[in-house]
């Protein structure tokens, strides 16, 4: 089953970097939809939060799962 998990991101710093972290989470079969900003991510997953996090910190940005 999907959840929606929240990250807040940091490192990001143009519409580029939000588009291409967008569009590497979307790239995923376990990823349903995401939603980026310069400073919050919302992800419909069913994969774990390191597993994005990780993702996330290879294109070169940090991200903390929120709550």
């Amino acid at each position: 089953m999907a959840s929606t998990l929240h990250f807040t991101l940091s490192g990001l710093s143009c519409n580029h970097c939000v588009a291409q972290v967008k569009k590497i989470l979307e790239q995923r079969s376990d990823v349903t939809s995401a939603q980026v900003t310069l400073d919050h991510a919302t992800v419909v997953t069913t994969a774990a939060p390191e597993i994005l996090i990780d993702v996330i910190h290879d294109e070169g940005y940090q991200a903390q799962l929120d709550g």
